[in-house]
């Protein structure tokens, strides 16, 4: 798959630039994946230290929606399942990478993982995205 022009949402909280409380992820196409970094920090915890689920969850359904979308590709999350496997400190860099395991006219199965700086494997996640039509698009207001 190749990556595409893709329009940009500045106000979205997963990668838009100017959300002021957002993650400010910017995924880009590497290969048959989708890659981006965030660095968490001392806003993004729950225990001392350590970074809230909810955030982990956040950083999973971004780059798994975003790797259709980086491709040029308006679809919505349908199902998201999530594997939290080791707690992430704030102030070390995570990196979620997402791939695709299965499409069909309409709908597109992706897999994503978090892992730390030193490799460690922090959460894991598999989606369901629905392929919106014209019609849905349009209803929505979406590009």
């Amino acid at each position: 798959m190749k990556n595409a022009t893709v329009e940009t949402y500045p106000r979205c909280f997963g990668c838009g630039q100017e959300n002021p409380i957002g993650l400010r992820l910017s995924p880009q196409v590497d290969g048959d994946a989708v890659v981006a970094s965030f660095v968490p920090k001392d806003d993004h915890q729950g225990w001392p230290g350590i970074v809230h689920g909810g955030i982990i969850a956040s950083l999973l359904y971004e780059i798994l929606e975003n790797f259709a979308h980086r491709r040029g590709i308006v679809a919505m999350m349908r199902r998201m399942e999530t594997r939290l496997r080791r707690p992430a400190k704030t102030g070390v860099e995570i990196t979620a990478r997402s791939w695709l395991t299965e499409r069909s006219d309409r709908e597109m199965h992706v897999s994503a993982t978090l892992t730390s700086a030193d490799g460690v494997l922090i959460a894991e996640g598999d989606a369901a995205l629905v392929i919106l039509s014209q019609a849905h698009k349009a209803r929505l207001g979406i590009g």
